[in-house]
């Protein structure tokens, strides 16, 4: 019996494994619903999907003994900047899993977890929960073609979106991003940990390596420097009336 209630997100699903896929679909629509999935029949299919879906949620299978699951996360990461990517498998698939949320990805979701455990986790990503506060939303380019950083880094660190093209110039992952958005708003590791389910040794991980590529040696200085770098730019502001 289908459980009441969607994520509100539209799940994009893929596995390259043909039954794979099949069943993840059927799992997802059993905690989205079926109009909040769509199926990739390939990685170009899927990233196709996912530019056409704003907001979408990726759901990936991960096999423990086949590399190429893993070969698409990355390649929405690297391609899709900003999308949330829910990796699916079973226990057995617990290496790579780890793995791709070390690189990115913002959850694991079990073959044998209880429903209600996967509805909760799907859903999670189109909240706070899930650390979807801390998800880089890609810039609105200007009439003129370009993004204008007009605000301070004092000003709009609360409400912030992400130059994806400056994001690819300085190499930083989807997790670097998030955990940079994090530290700009003055959380602390733990807090950063906590929103994307990640240790404190993994967080401050992520730390060193945003510090070495903005040129930072500490906090403050790298969330000054993204925003000298054109990493960060203010959030567009409605003005009434629109």
């Amino acid at each position: 019996m289908r459980e009441s209630g969607g994520s509100g997100e539209t799940c994009v699903v893929h596995d390259g494994r043909p039954q794979a896929r099949r069943r993840l679909q059927m799992l997802v629509d059993t905690v989205a619903g079926p109009e909040a999935v769509a199926v990739a029949r390939d990685p170009d299919d899927l990233l196709a999907l996912l530019a056409a879906t704003p907001r979408a949620i990726a759901v990936l299978g991960l096999a423990e003994t086949e590399p190429s699951g893993l070969d698409v996360v990355r390649r929405v990461l690297a391609d899709a900047p900003g999308t949330a990517v829910l990796v699916a498998g079973s226990g057995e698939a617990h290496a790579p899993a780890q793995q791709a949320l070390a690189e990115g990805a913002a959850g694991f979701l079990r073959w044998e977890a209880p429903r209600a455990m996967i509805r909760t986790l799907v859903r999670s990503l189109a909240s706070t929960a899930a650390g979807d506060d801390l998800v880089p939303r890609p810039a609105v380019p200007s009439a003129r073609g370009s993004v204008e950083a007009v605000a301070s880094p004092e000003e709009g660190l609360h409400d912030v979106v992400v130059d994806l093209d400056a994001q690819r110039r300085l190499e930083l992952s989807v997790r670097e991003v998030q955990v940079l958005i994090g530290v700009s708003r003055g959380l602390t590791n733990a807090d950063i940990g906590r929103r994307l389910y990640l240790s404190d040794h993994t967080v401050k991980s992520h730390t060193g390596h945003l510090f070495r590529k903005l040129g930072a040696s500490d906090r403050a200085q790298a969330v000054s420097h993204a925003w000298r770098l054109g990493l960060f730019v203010p959030a567009p502001t409605r003005r009434a009336g629109a």
